[in-house]
């Protein structure tokens, strides 16, 4: 809940004129956004293809859980610090003393419940569908507060027909998250001074360099920096590139060695009909 001293009723009726909590994809506005909270060099502001917007994460730990629906492919839009508006929908649920504490006892300003995501994803049949996630450290899930306002959530978004769940930090891969935080970057190549003409030309040039060899991957980097007279760094750039494109398959759970060969590193080439090659099988 926005329980902090600063919570008023002009905050809260401005926040609702601004629309927070609204919207899809770039016209949605989060509940709350970096500049709302004081900082505790925990929070970032990254911006989301998904989305098509700057995304506003408060912890290290939100960071990490949406750079893993980032790379999901069947996620279509991700709503972060989805306020819980309308509580009224469970209104008949809850007890008199719980009621109470959903407004602030002094000013009768309603607390805001957020939940960490709401996420749009499609099916398997082609359907799309929404799902609703909060993060909390495990030792927060001891507390009785936050129980409560967990079992308020799981009412509220199952009125809604949308499942609901708790993350915590223990059920994220560290590795596959640290993973897509380094190659997704590179699909911002304006960033770095490079067309989609060149990154093709030089995309199609790595992977017959990976294709052709079994030498370690910083040796092929190191090639195509040399063999295309480009800056070095290019052929690390363009590595990461086909990797968060996804014309390079790899085990995103495992770290990116780039000592590590093609082959070690379980590479595989993905050509433009889609068919799929090892590159050991070269």
């Amino acid at each position: 809940m926005a329980t902090n001293s600063t919570w008023t009723e002009a905050k809260f009726k401005r926040f609702l004129s601004e629309k927070r909590g609204q919207g899809k994809h770039e016209q949605y506005h989060p509940w709350l956004t970096v500049s709302d909270i004081p900082s505790r060099g925990r929070s970032t502001r990254i911006f989301s293809h998904k989305a098509n917007r700057i995304v506003h994460l408060l912890t290290d730990t939100q960071l990490r859980y949406f750079y893993l629906l980032e790379w999901n492919e069947s996620i279509t839009d991700i709503n972060e610090q989805f306020p819980l508006l309308e509580m009224e929908l469970i209104v008949d649920q809850l007890d008199e003393s719980l009621l109470k504490r959903l407004k602030n006892s002094k000013t009768n300003v309603p607390h805001i419940m957020l939940t960490t995501f709401l996420v749009t994803a499609i099916n398997e049949q082609g359907q799309e569908y929404q799902f609703a996630r909060t993060l909390k450290d495990a030792a927060e899930l001891e507390k009785k507060a936050t129980i409560e306002r967990l079992e308020l959530q799981r009412v509220y978004w199952n009125s809604r027909k949308i499942n609901f769940g708790i993350v915590t930090p223990h059920e994220i891969p560290i590795q596959k998250s640290k993973n897509i935080e380094w190659v997704l970057p590179a699909l911002n190549i304006q960033y770095f001074g490079v067309s989609e003409r060149e990154m093709s030309q030089y995309a199609e040039w790595m992977s017959q360099l990976i294709t052709n060899t079994d030498e370690q991957i910083q040796s092929i980097l190191h090639s195509f920096d040399r063999e295309m007279k480009v800056e070095v760094g290019t052929g690390l750039l363009v590595f990461r590139y086909l990797i968060a494109s996804r014309r390079i398959n790899i085990n995103m759970n495992k770290e990116i060695n780039l000592k590590f060969s093609p082959e070690e590193l379980e590479v595989q080439i993905i050509d433009r009909g889609g068919e799929t090659k090892d590159a050991s099988n070269s």
